[in-house]
């Protein structure tokens, strides 16, 4: 069998399976995820429609938290002295919905639909702030508005700050903002509030927190022990700006790459670059791509990406995905028309052993094999070809399949079957994925692909018997914010032994992934459909 004909096959009868799952993560979301492997977080700049030409990078959720620097679930270990894990400096949405250089990025800030989008972001970057701080404690609802107020103007106004983890392995947090007399005097109430409230979530003993104004700057210090005011502000103030940088940043989390990056408004567009620090020695070139034959013109978006075994060593761990180590490529397009054509295409030796591994971790969810099966379908095993299918549940077939092409061993996945097309992939996009130093390719239409990852991301919810939600206010506001997105392209290229060249240009600096993202981590989890049932009113979800 061809690819293109595995991909035309993926047409399964549906049966009526009418299981429901209460979970917010599993096995629906784990088709997504695995839809996402080419979007890691990473990300960079372009020359043209599909090309790039400048260097360094970050990555996607990655991006997301740092967008106010206080979104980065950081881990390590404690040291000798405080050292800094995160520091930042960011512009502020003031100056982000005025400028002219990034007009989409303007624009869609800009949007009826973003307004209401003010108040769950906050609120969602203090929750975030408070788990870093906290190790994860639940966040009190007091504590929850002192948060929302301080991150509600981290994310309006000009900001410089860091991120420390202390000796006894806690972490602290300095920041100078320039703000307006009047929330300049709030600081000073909701500041200490919201810090002892950290401090008094977690173990160990920390200094008093500060708050210091010298106008038009405010300092706010965690704990005024470990950072005092004086030298902490002069050490915010020699933090050297990026000539043009919306926002840059720099990562030194242990057990993570080291990461440096800045976001630049240039030509209409948002261009990033950044550098990535891997462990392991990285090869200087790699061999040519194995594309699957299946790749076929006319597509709206395109990813692949390599050697994750050498660059993604001790921070991305394959176990769950695989059960052992990473594809040597992965591929994941998605065709024009039907929001649900995307398509996977990884290579491995041994398809057929994660095909099982995805048997192992989702038969205790699905019909036949789980009694009490958290989501709705059937879930189906084949041999011959090994093949697993998640059929009755939805008007798609999710399916996982080991084939060959032309001799090469690959694992697909897909949820419909694949459009009849004979156009191979445009010349000017191979010509820059095929460079040997290449280890991640990325070029979409930023407008198509939010339709197609947004589509994706509804099947976690649907999966799980929820309502398909497309007029909460992240949701409406993402739709919205589609129509003024063109071409973006990605790539990340071996740099040097342990360097990695991450480079993106984008009209508004991140791509439909990350945005979908962005939107689904604002919205309210989907309440679940009503049906009909025999079951005692208990034993109904809510």
């Amino acid at each position: 069998m061809t690819g293109t004909e595995f991909f035309r096959s993926f047409g399964v009868p549906r049966s009526g399976g009418r299981n429901r799952g209460d979970e917010n993560s599993g096995f629906a979301m784990k088709i997504v995820h695995g839809l996402r492997v080419s979007s890691l977080p990473i990300v960079g700049v372009a020359r043209t429609a599909r090309t790039c030409d400048e260097s360094r990078s970050s990555m996607p959720r990655f991006l997301l938290c740092s967008l106010v620097a206080l979104g980065v679930v950081l881990t390590g270990c404690g040291r000798r002295d405080p050292q800094v894990e995160f520091r930042w400096r960011f512009l502020g949405g003031q100056v982000l919905k005025a400028q002219t250089n990034a007009p989409a990025l303007r624009d869609i800030l800009l949007l009826p639909e973003a307004g209401p989008l003010a108040g769950p972001l906050a609120r969602q970057l203090a929750g975030v702030w408070w788990s870093s701080g906290t190790a994860d404690r639940e966040l009190p609802e007091a504590a929850a508005r002192d948060g929302a107020s301080l991150t509600a103007d981290l994310l309006n106004h000009l900001s410089v700050g860091e991120i420390v983890r202390t000796p006894g392995g806690a972490r602290e947090f300095a920041l100078a903002l320039q703000l307006p007399a009047e929330r300049a005097e709030a600081w000073e109430r909701a500041w200490p509030a919201w810090i002892e409230a950290v401090h008094s979530a977690r173990e160990g003993k920390a200094g008093a927190p500060s708050v210091v104004r010298r106008d038009p700057w405010v300092l706010a210090v965690s704990d005024a022990t470990l950072l005092p005011p004086d030298t902490t502000f002069r050490r915010l103030a020699e933090y050297p700006p990026i000539a043009g940088a919306l926002l840059q940043f720099e990562a030194h989390v242990p057990d993570f790459p080291a990461i440096r990056g800045a976001f630049v408004p240039t030509n209409g567009n948002v261009r990033l670059t950044a550098t990535v620090r891997t462990s392991k020695s990285l090869p200087p070139l790699f061999p040519a791509w194995q594309l699957p034959t299946a790749l076929r013109e006319p597509i709206v978006q395109f990813s692949a990406i390599r050697g994750l075994n050498d660059w993604g060593q001790g921070w991305l761990n394959p176990t769950p995905w695989t059960g052992g180590a990473w594809p040597s490529e992965v591929f994941v397009w998605s065709q024009q028309g039907l929001a649900l054509r995307t398509y996977l295409a990884a290579r491995t030796d041994h398809p057929e052993q994660i095909v099982q591994h995805w048997f192992k971790r989702l038969e205790s969810s699905f019909a036949p094999f789980s009694p009490a099966p958290l989501y709705l379908g059937r879930l189906i095993q084949e041999t011959n070809p090994p093949r697993l299918i998640v059929t009755g549940g939805l008007p798609v077939a999710p399916v996982w399949q080991a084939y060959e092409d032309d001799g090469r061993k690959f694992l697909t996945f897909g949820l419909v079957p694949m459009a009849q097309a004979t156009n191979p992939p445009a010349p000017e996009m191979l010509a820059r994925l095929n460079r040997p130093t290449v280890l991640l390719y990325d070029w979409e239409f930023t407008s198509e692909a939010i339709k197609h990852w947004h589509a994706l991301d509804q099947l976690p919810a649907l999966f799980e018997g929820r309502q398909g939600i497309l007029t909460d206010p992240g949701s409406r506001w993402l739709l919205a914010a589609a129509a003024k997105l063109g071409e973006s392209v990605t790539e990340a290229e071996v740099a040097g032994e342990h360097e990695v060249s991450i480079q993106r240009k984008a009209p508004a600096g991140l791509t439909g992934l990350e945005l979908t993202l962005l939107a689904k981590w604002l919205d309210p989890v989907p309440p679940m459909r009503l049906r009909p049932t025999n079951s005692s009113p208990a034993a109904v979800r809510k």
